[in-house]
């Protein structure tokens, strides 16, 4: 009967789903509230590990939920004919009698048995299924989360892919990249001078020097520990959230929390270049032994030290090491000037090579190919000045002549009017014979000896002079390389000043002409200015304006110079300004003299619109002490009329000092010491006016023209060839300006200083006061 199988069928599908649908129902519910976290985005809430296992533990139940749905009894025949004979109220169990067999009897009354059941069979009906889960679920717990699922979709459907990604992936959200957990940054060496580079997600390309160190800080904590690599290497965080790592090698700098990479950056390592080193112009020498060399150089991070390797050509005895000064703190380009006095030295004379060498921060050393060249030797032109060197030149050779020397030395103390009577001459000579006449002579000490008697035979004290403004200029240069404070730039200063008018001094006592440098550059008269000039700077605390008019300074007195053959200048000339630079000093004295006597400048008026103020009448002393002075003053006057008439022709400007100087003699005996002072000032300046039109007119003797008439650049320096000549003209700040900014930067101090001004303004000055 087809229509009973049929619903045999259904009945047994009704069964089959009471048995499967509670543990189906269960697995539903499991997968609703799931669904329902993941949607109120509760997982990223969880610690670590909870999160992690959310996903996999809600789909281990629903599994084995469903295995167990799956694996349901199935119905039985009987057990499926028993369910629809009761659902249908049937009687006498017609689906049983059908199955039976008549074992014995009437078949008629059988038939007509089994025709009755048939007929009640046609009229089962399956009915449908039995609720279960109530039994199973009383509390009704299937509808709470499916209610949770129905809220928590109201509230997140917007960003539902994104809230299951998070449910599902632990590891997807992260928030370890934003900056309040997280970050990530590169220090180069200290060596580059480069700034911390900071990475931020999503950043490209990233190059960075060699050597550099990647730093990284998280507040992440999470099951599986977090590291930090690029190039192979990693380490990992510490408790602190800390990570520390040198790159080494590329391509990427990556973090790792957990089990998932949470961030990378390409990275490109740049390696330090070693530094260049290169000779710009070709090494020189002078009559006196100086070797002069220029050099440039360079690097990519900047240079730390530069200096010349010197070796004798024959590759003999230990290298000679000059050093030079680099300009400011680690420059990538620098282009030094060596100047070396070497004369003294062994290897006078002899052929060396010379091999610049430069220095990076990162310890690289880069070299130029050596130069071979003959060291410049003195060349002396007082006989005995000759002698000397050449005695001192082989002692270096053959120690063992100096018994021999000693008897040359012999005669020549007998002899004073050999070295003109120079008791200090005498006395170098003396105590060298006695070293010589011994077997272990000291050669150093006897060398030194007979070097300072030649010198001092040929220049007299010039070269002590030279030396003291050499080592004056050298200290004030390391100063400023070192960044020392304004005081002891200032002291340097002074040194320097000291220094160089001791060596100008030198000259004038030889009859030397070092107005003019060789080339016709600066007069030697405006150095005073030039000093005035750093003497501020140092005060102020300009570093990289007082190096450069230093180097401006270094290279004008090596242009300057003792004058060559053919250069000296006219003795009558140099007598003329030794005077002059006597009466100046002399006038000077007399000046402070005049104004420590005088009145106040409100004591000196005699008379104002209305009423004249008599003047104080001087006292018997006052008035012999202004006698004394005023004979001073005439005694000095004539002397300047005298120094004037020996000159073929004197300057104006001598005229006019000669007549302040009588103003001033007229006001000394008048006891007038203000209106001495005034006059005493004017004729102090036009002494100095006359020095300058003296070596003026030095200077257009030459050849070189009317100083008013040398081309200049729209700077208005002197074009003549020297890259650092001034003659004077170019505007700079004078000693006015120089003493106002120095006043200005005094009252900075003071008021940043002061803890009654407000805090801004104290933050503001001192951010002012820091290049200072």
């Amino acid at each position: 009967m087809p229509a009973l199988s049929r619903k045999l069928r259904l009945v047994r599908l009704a069964l089959l789903w009471e048995r499967a649908w509670p543990p189906l129902a269960a697995a539903l519910s499991l997968l609703a509230l799931f669904l329902a976290l993941a949607l109120f985005d509760a997982g990223p809430l969880l610690p670590f590990p909870l999160h992690a296992a959310l996903a996999p533990a809600f789909a281990l139940a629903i599994a084995v939920l469903g295995w167990r749905a799956w694996r349901v009894e199935r119905p039985s025949a009987d057990e499926v004919a028993r369910r629809l004979e009761r659902e249908s109220a049937a009687s006498h169990q017609p689906l049983a009698a059908l199955s039976d067999r008549l074992a014995a009897g009437d078949e008629t009354l059988w038939q007509a048995h089994r025709a009755r059941m048939e007929q009640a069979a046609r009229h089962l009906r399956p009915g449908w299924p039995d609720p279960v889960l109530p039994a199973r679920d009383p509390l009704g717990l299937r509808f709470a989360a499916l209610l949770l699922l129905v809220t928590a979709a109201a509230g997140g459907l917007a960003d539902a892919p994104a809230r299951l990604a998070r449910a599902v992936d632990p590891y997807s959200h992260r928030p370890v990249l934003d900056s309040d957990t997280m970050e990530v940054w590169i220090v180069p060496p200290a060596h580059t001078g480069l700034d911390q580079i900071l990475l931020k997600p999503g950043q490209g390309a990233v190059t960075v020097p060699a050597g550099s160190v990647a730093r990284a800080v998280t507040s992440w904590r999470g099951w599986g520990g977090a590291a930090l690599s690029a190039g192979g290497a990693g380490v990992a965080f510490g408790e602190d959230g800390r990570a520390e790592l040198a790159l080494t090698a590329g391509p990427s700098l990556d973090v790792r929390l957990g089990l998932r990479r949470a961030a990378s950056w390409p990275i490109t390592l740049r390696p330090d270049a070693p530094p260049a080193v290169a000779v710009a112009r070709p090494p020189q020498g002078d009559e006196r032994g100086r070797l002069t060399l220029e050099l440039e150089a360079s690097d990519d991070y900047g240079l730390t030290r530069i200096w010349v390797e010197v070796r004798p050509a024959s590759g003999d005895g230990a290298p000679l090491r000059l050093d030079l000064v680099l300009p400011g703190e680690r420059p990538r380009q620098a282009r030094p000037l060596l100047r070396a006095d070497l004369a003294d030295h062994d290897w006078a004379g002899r052929p060396v090579r010379l091999t610049p060498k430069a220095e990076d921060g990162a310890g690289q050393t880069g070299e130029a190919p050596p130069v071979e060249v003959t060291l410049p030797e003195r060349q002396f032109r007082h006989p005995l000045a000759r002698a000397l060197a050449d005695w001192r030149r082989r002692l270096s050779d053959a120690p063992r002549l100096g018994p021999e020397i000693a008897g040359e030395l012999r005669q020549i103390l007998e002899e004073p009017q050999a070295f003109g009577g120079d008791t200090r001459v005498f006395l170098a000579l003396s105590v060298t014979r006695h070293m010589l006449m011994r077997p272990d002579f000291e050669r150093g000490r006897t060398r030194s000896l007979l070097w300072y008697a030649a010198t001092r035979l040929e220049d007299g004290g010039l070269p002590a002079a030279e030396k003291a403004l050499e080592d004056a200029r050298a200290r004030l240069e390391r100063a400023l390389a070192d960044k020392a404070d304004t005081a002891r730039l200032s002291r340097l200063v002074e040194e320097l000043e000291a220094a160089l008018d001791q060596w100008m001094e030198a000259m004038a006592e030889l009859g030397l002409d070092s107005s003019v440098p060789p080339d016709g550059g600066t007069p030697a008269a405006d150095l005073s200015d030039m000093l005035d000039q750093l003497r501020g700077l140092a005060e102020t605390g300009d570093r990289e304006g007082l190096r450069r008019r230093l180097e401006q300074l270094s290279r004008l007195l090596a242009e300057m110079g003792p004058a060559r053959p053919g250069q000296r200048g006219d003795p009558a000339n140099a007598e003329a300004m030794r005077r002059l630079k006597e009466l100046t000093s002399r006038q000077q004295e007399l000046l402070d003299k005049s104004f420590r006597r005088a009145p106040p400048p409100d004591e000196r008026i005699e008379d104002d619109e209305d009423t004249p103020r008599p003047r104080r009448k001087p006292t018997g002393r006052e008035a012999a002490e202004a006698r004394r002075m005023a004979e001073e003053q005439k005694a000095l006057r004539q002397a300047l009329e005298q120094l004037g008439r020996s000159m073929p022709q004197a300057p104006q400007s001598l005229a006019e000092a000669e007549r302040s100087m009588r103003g001033a003699e007229s006001s000394l005996g008048d006891g007038a010491w203000g209106e001495a002072a005034d006059q005493q000032a004017e004729a102090v300046k036009r002494l100095q006016d006359g020095a300058r039109q003296i070596l003026e007119r030095q200077e257009a003797a030459r050849g070189k023209g009317s100083p008013a008439l040398i081309p200049r650049d729209p700077f208005g320096r002197a074009l003549n060839g020297s890259t650092f000549a001034d003659d004077g003209r170019t505007k700079v700040p004078g000693r006015g300006e120089t003493m106002r900014a120095r006043e200005i930067l005094q009252e900075l101090r003071r008021r940043s200083g002061d803890p009654h001004r407000p805090e801004p303004e104290r933050d503001y000055l001192k951010r002012l006061l820091k290049p200072f």
